[in-house]
């Protein structure tokens, strides 16, 4: 029994030295195995499509189920990502308006006018993912026909 024990335990310690043999130049090793090469960071800075996007939160702010979830999928033909859609605080809102919390004057101005006008408030956030916020009142259906007519 013994025999057979140490005749397995030498096959496979050579089985574990072959394959170190053959298989060293396979793997590449730093020069200081204690030290992991950083992984690559992706940048998206040379990406001018992904810099365009605007990031939107979409509250809805009337009693109409689903519209935010609706205006999420719109957005994309304003140049936006709908990251987040919810509901307002109170659903009745009359006037759509957008939030402005990350944008340039400027570039708040053209998704405005992108939405067909909306006022815009100020109410800068650094901390918010959403450079925008738009709160959908019952003039909804306004802002969707001046995305509709974009295509």
């Amino acid at each position: 029994m013994r025999g057979r024990l140490n005749l397995w335990l030498l096959l496979m310690v050579a089985i574990c030295g072959a394959s170190y043999w053959f298989g060293r130049d396979l793997i590449k090793v730093s020069e200081n195995p204690l030290v992991s090469p950083a992984p690559a960071r992706v940048s998206f800075a040379d990406d001018a499509e992904q810099r365009s996007f605007v990031h939107v939160l979409v509250l809805n702010g009337t009693d109409r189920v689903g519209l935010a979830r609706e205006f999420g999928l719109l957005l994309g033909r304003a140049g936006c990502v709908a990251d987040e859609v919810g509901n307002a605080p109170h659903n009745h809102f009359e006037h759509s308006f957008l939030v402005n919390r990350q944008l340039d004057a400027v570039r708040m101005e053209k998704l405005a006018a992108d939405l067909g006008g909306l006022p815009i408030l100020l109410e800068f956030d650094g901390r918010s993912a959403a450079d925008a916020v738009l709160v959908l009142g019952h003039d909804a259906e306004q802002i969707r026909q001046h995305l509709n007519e974009r295509d």
